[in-house]
């Protein structure tokens, strides 16, 4: 089991949907932002009567509490909604992982950190920019020096983050600066 915050953007009315067999079973969509990404989640009344009914009382903008579980084919299913922070955080919260018998282990969130984006987003402009730099170095050359690709490349990344100082902003490399580049 698991539980996630939400905040509701909408729910829908009601729907019956008719059956094949001539009953009928009623169904409530919502729509909603986990971790700042809107979802929605198809909502039916026989699967959970107690999240169904839940549901059916939420508004626009409430903040609830959903404890969530895998079912046997893999979806997650809605266990329980509640609108009550301190009765939602002293519900016991259990997270099951391949392997585990049982648990009361957190779960953890696969999504990237602000500064895992930040140091990502750095390592990717670096590799580009030792690629650009490799280029503008290797144009008639027969060997490159490892250190002069590295030189190029700072020069490269510190103008591309917008970092060093405002005189090293404009790209400081010309073709002339690279005289003594082994051809």
């Amino acid at each position: 089991m698991s539980q996630i915050q939400i905040e509701v953007v909408s729910v829908g009315a009601p729907q019956t949907i008719p059956t094949s067999n001539g009953r009928s079973y009623q169904a409530i969509e919502i729509a909603y932002k986990k971790d700042g990404k809107i979802e929605g989640k198809k909502i039916m009344s026989f699967s959970n009567p107690a999240v169904f009914k839940a549901v059916q009382n939420l508004t626009q903008g409430t903040i609830a509490y959903v404890t969530t579980e895998k079912n046997d084919k893999g979806y997650w299913q809605w266990e329980a909604v509640n609108t009550d922070a301190a009765s939602a955080a002293s519900a016991p919260v259990q997270t099951q992982s391949s392997g585990s018998t049982a648990g009361n282990t957190k779960s953890f969130s696969n999504y990237e950190t602000k500064e895992e984006r930040q140091q990502r987003q750095v390592m990717i402009v670096r590799q580009s920019s030792l690629s650009n730099a490799v280029a503008t170095l290797a144009v008639g050359s027969k060997a490159v020096k490892p250190e002069d690709v590295i030189a190029v490349a700072k020069q490269y990344e510190t103008y591309v983050m917008g970092t060093g100082p405002a005189s090293a902003q404009p790209a400081t490399v010309s073709f002339d600066d690279l005289e003594d580049v082994p051809l």
